[in-house]
């Protein structure tokens, strides 16, 4: 229910009784509960002039709470502060040595207090994306692209620990893919391909609004497909692996700055200028590999879009879009609309950041099955949807 306000910004109880196939007593009762608990405003509809009262809609409060959003790259971590609708309401940006736990954790939760003094309101969690492969596979946490140093998590463990707050954390092309669907471009689709350009390359294949774990979560990591058929050497033992070209950290080699300066390039204003070899030699060939990847994801899973998003600058994705027109025949071609075909994330810099902090959002607002299942069998309230009591198991 609470999905279904969001994705329609306002929802009458008649609209929702229609499109969850809930009966009205039930709406009433749950729109009643979740008023009271403040996460959903009723304001009266305008409507032309009619007998009787205009119906009453009901809206996400924004200040129904905040969540925290932490995205970690090799170097450096970004913070914000997330309201119930997905604005940003503060952010901070620090250098992080992410080979150093402690010092790392330590990092961590100063960013993690300078947010909190901002918030006077209820905070729902941390979430924290980073880059993948996760777990004990051979690619783990190897290379400049991925958390080099780590060998688990666990210090994410200690963080939740020591902050008292919930936490949830995914690989940064999952938690980007999820915040395009609660806040960005993928709002409206319930089955798309996530392309997160970072610092290296990942991506994520959404089925019916949920990303697709894979047999260890580690599902669609296209950035260690080999591409290029004796191509360059990866970082993760294979050659030619699609995030040598296409990634912030093949451009930094290709400009000869290091990983940490490469953000801190004006690359809408280099890109005015034609002499700039290195930089246009490298949007190229990133360009053709673009061209192959959307070929390749579109044929292999045939999604109704593909999603670009990640911390890279949105007018370095627009150029390299533009230059890998017109893409290679796929079974998309002549079918897919040419407007959703590729879409570009309306909060691109901010993508995985947003993605991180809807992580604790996205547990409240996803539809289960289960509270369906639920209500059919006649009781439901609104506590149980938020996980203040456990729900009985089937």
């Amino acid at each position: 229910m609470l999905d279904f306000i969001r994705q329609q910004g306002a929802a009458s109880r008649k609209d929702i009784a229609d499109m969850v196939s809930l009966s009205p007593q039930t709406v009433a009762n749950i729109t009643n509960e979740l008023e009271e608990f403040g996460l959903i405003v009723s304001r009266r509809q305008k409507v032309d002039k009619s007998r009787g009262q205009p119906p009453i809609a009901f809206e996400l409060n924004p200040q129904a709470g905040h969540s925290i959003g932490i995205s970690l790259e090799p170097g450096r971590a970004s913070a914000a502060l997330v309201n119930l609708v997905g604005e940003i309401q503060h952010r901070c940006e620090v250098d992080i040595d992410t080979g150093d736990r402690q010092q790392m954790l330590a990092t961590l939760l100063q960013l993690i207090a300078r947010l909190r003094r901002e918030s006077t309101d209820r905070l729902w969690g941390i979430g924290v994306s980073l880059p993948g492969p996760l777990g004990h596979t051979e690619i783990s946490f190897v290379g400049p692209t991925a958390l080099e140093g780590l060998s688990d998590l666990s210090v994410l463990e200690e963080l939740g620990e020591a902050t008292g707050l919930p936490l949830f954390h995914r690989i940064d092309s999952v938690a980007g893919a999820l915040g395009e669907t609660l806040f960005g471009v993928a709002r409206h689709l319930d089955d798309f391909f996530y392309l997160h350009l970072g610092m290296g390359l990942g991506g994520a294949l959404v089925t019916g609004r949920s990303a697709y774990p894979g047999a260890n979560g580690n599902a669609t990591e296209i950035g260690h497909v080999p591409i290029v058929p004796g191509g360059r050497a990866c970082y993760c033992g294979n050659r030619g692996c699609l995030e040598r070209y296409v990634s912030m950290h093949s451009l930094a080699e290709a400009l000869g700055v290091t990983d940490h300066d490469v953000w801190m390039l004006d690359i809408g204003e280099r890109l005015k200028h034609p002499d700039d070899e290195a930089l246009h030699a490298w949007c190229r060939e990133a360009a053709d590999r673009l061209r192959d990847a959307v070929a390749m994801i579109e044929n292999m899973l045939d999604p109704r879009s593909i999603v670009i998003g990640g911390s890279a600058p949105k007018v370095l994705v627009e150029h390299l879009v533009a230059l890998a027109q017109p893409w290679h025949r796929s079974v998309r071609g002549g079918v897919a609309d040419p407007a959703t075909r590729l879409l570009l994330s309306d909060r691109q810099d901010d993508s995985s950041l947003l993605g991180a902090a809807v992580l604790p959002i996205y547990e409240m607002l996803s539809p289960r099955l289960e509270v369906l299942q639920q209500d059919r069998r006649g009781t439901l309230d609104a506590a149980e949807l938020l996980g203040n009591k456990p729900m009985s198991r089937r």
